[in-house]
């Protein structure tokens, strides 16, 4: 028979550890995403998954060409559809004020990455400017949103498994109360 109080501890650490796994790949990320315009696809991650304000943090973009893929089986690889090289920059909004950019600068292969810091909380608007890439040369842009939380974020994990493992405890010790009762009468 299973001892009742190694069943409680051993879920009480497992919800204490719980908020420690940062990463899972069930899901795409929330600050990912991709849009294409035209014969052309960026992709921008971020990591970690939701930016704190006033935390440095990485930006990935990538850009892909379909019309470089030969033939319909080498359309779903990726790899073989990324750009030689390309022009772009990043203009980022906050309830319609602009509050940052990242200077137009040429890249060579596919992606890159960047880091990053907002400085305030909430959702902002990331504009990837994609140069020379459209018809005669046109622009295209790229419209992302990135949320990003205050420094506080990862605390209400702790504080809602911190409720978990109360609850739990308490519901233990009931447990163990009420068979120690029965056991004196």
């Amino acid at each position: 028979m299973i001892n009742f109080r190694f069943l409680v501890a051993g879920f009480a650490l497992l919800l204490v550890f719980s908020p420690m796994i940062h990463y899972a790949s069930a899901h795409e990320n929330l600050n990912s995403g991709d849009e294409t315009i035209g014969n052309y696809e960026v992709q921008v991650a971020t990591d970690p998954e939701i930016p704190s304000a006033n935390q440095p943090f990485k930006m990935s973009f990538r850009v892909l060409n379909h019309q470089s893929a030969s033939n319909l089986l080498n359309s779903f690889d990726t790899k073989l559809s990324e750009v030689d090289h390309f022009r772009m920059g990043v203009r980022i909004y906050s309830n319609n004020e602009l509050v940052g950019t990242i200077p137009v600068q040429d890249f060579k292969g596919g992606e890159w990455s960047t880091t990053y810091s907002f400085h305030e909380s909430g959702n902002h608007v990331m504009y990837l400017d994609l140069y020379d890439a459209g018809p005669n040369g046109q622009t295209l842009t790229y419209i992302f949103n990135i949320s990003v939380l205050d420094i506080f974020g990862p605390l209400f994990q702790y504080i809602i498994s911190a409720g978990g493992i109360s609850c739990f405890v308490l519901i233990g010790w009931i447990a163990i109360s009420k068979k120690r009762l029965k056991s004196k009468h």
